[in-house]
């Protein structure tokens, strides 16, 4: 048990406990409450769906609740609180937080990735419970998966229309916390039938309101202050003050607890009480953590990522201590120095768009419209409920051959068995750093020989 003064330190990231962090009495109920409004929307929406005798352009959950919520309480309940602005949303604010996604994003994406999934999704055992019981995790699916959550990161991100009111992220928000509802009837459904299938008292309902806050800080707090930093990047305090108003605002949508994400001091708080109390690997962590590797490591040039890259670029942003307990390899010398050399690109490129700011508004325009059009247009999901937990399916560790050109959307173009286990990207880290490198020394020895010494 942490008591004021106590020094916290889990996985590479230390801070002092204090009486505003959250207890361990205080956060154990949360496991038990959750969006109880949006679970009796979805009983209302599918008594609809099942009145219409097949009509199957009326299936989808969404333009049910917004073509039924005139006539039913609850639908009417959801609806009108989704559609409501609440007092403290400051959209000017909100757009701004949506720029600094943009303006570190090839950072954010790595991080989102490493940190975000690897570390945080894998060792939270009530979230990842619930996630290898969807069968998303499978290798033969986790890409997708990863881009559906991608995308919607991507939409609500995109411009301040999408996420106001009748904005297509507001829409795909919405459909997120209908699924939300979906997954947690289907598990509760099944441990009727078999108590065993999840354990409801150790991790709580499943799709928790613990599990919601745990996760928009993932999204807001840990590119701040885990992920980013880690990069060699310290965003501004406006930065950080802007994007956690927009995930508190994205929290109130999804049916999350906005209060613990009200200031910046109180999301790390949260943030920080998250690391203390819930992170903590299982048997199912070192599975999704091993899926994750063999899915990612397994895309076919121009994209492909070796694996040992991945080891490297996890070990060095969550640890050693982590990443051993989660069975992830020992990368070679030159894979972290890849993974140096994009930590000097962010690095650099944050710091010239600090100093130039026209061209931090040029490549925070760029990215947005690069990655909407990459992600969100290439094969836009509509969330829905495809990922369904089944009796005596469950997602173990499974090994993946390459992807498909159909798979990825482009050219099969495969790796030589006798070329280096590098790919593109990883050898322009490499060169990143070497031209930066010479030019340090370079610059060295000119002023040396300049200074007569």
């Amino acid at each position: 048990m942490n008591r004021p003064g106590d020094k916290v330190t889990k996985w590479g990231y230390s801070f002092v406990w204090t009486e505003r962090h959250l207890s361990r009495g205080e956060i154990e109920p949360l496991r038990q409450q959750y969006d109880t409004l949006g679970s009796e929307a979805l009983n209302r929406l599918q008594a609809i769906r099942a009145s219409l005798h097949g009509e199957t352009h009326h299936q989808d959950l969404y333009t049910l609740l917004r073509e039924n919520h005139h006539h039913d309480d609850t639908l009417s309940q959801l609806w009108t609180g989704l559609h409501t602005v609440p007092d403290w949303v400051n959209w000017e604010q909100l757009a701004r937080g949506q720029r600094v996604f943009y303006r570190y994003a090839i950072a954010n994406i790595v991080g989102f990735a490493l940190q975000g999934f690897v570390a945080e999704n894998s060792a939270a055992p009530g979230v990842v419970e619930v996630l290898i019981r969807t069968g998303g995790f499978s290798t033969r699916t986790l890409l997708n998966r990863l881009l559906e959550t991608f995308q919607w990161l991507i939409q609500v991100t995109h411009d301040l229309a999408s996420i106001q009111p009748g904005g297509e992220a507001h829409i795909a928000t919405i459909r997120v916390r209908l699924l939300h509802a979906s997954v947690r009837q289907r598990i509760l459904q099944l441990c009727q039938r078999t108590p065993d299938y999840f354990d409801i008292q150790t991790y709580g309902i499943p799709v928790n309101t613990l599990d919601s806050i745990h996760s928009i800080s993932t999204f807001c707090c840990n590119p701040m202050w885990l992920q980013l930093p880690r990069f060699g990047i310290r965003p501004s305090n406006q930065d950080v003050e802007d994007y956690i108003a927009l995930f508190r605002y994205l929290g109130h949508l999804l049916g999350a607890p906005t209060e613990y994400f009200d200031s910046v001091e109180s999301a790390k708080l949260t943030m920080e009480s998250m690391l203390a109390h819930e992170l903590r690997t299982t048997e199912t962590s070192r599975v999704v953590a091993y899926n994750f590797v063999e899915c990612v490591g397994h895309f076919r040039r121009p994209y492909y990522v070796s694996k040992r890259f991945i080891e490297a670029g996890s070990r060095w942003i969550n640890g050693h201590e982590l990443c051993d307990e989660l069975d992830l390899g020992r990368p070679g010398g030159l894979h972290y120095v890849a993974f140096g050399g994009h930590c000097v690109l962010v690095a650099v490129l944050a710091w010239v768009q600090w100093a130039v700011p026209f061209l931090d508004g040029v490549v925070i325009e760029l990215f947005r419209k690069v990655m909407y059009t990459g992600v969100v247009m290439r094969k836009r999901t509509r969330f829905d409920f495809k990922y369904i937990p089944q009796l005596g399916k469950n997602t173990g560790k499974e090994k993946r051959h390459g992807y498909s050109s159909k798979e990825l959307g482009f050219a099969d173009m495969s790796i030589s068995p006798y070329a280096l286990d590098m790919g593109l990207f990883e050898a322009f880290f490499v060169a990143v750093l070497v031209v930066v490198a010479g030019a340090v020394i370079g610059g060295g020895l000119w002023g040396y020989t300049r200074l007569g010494i």
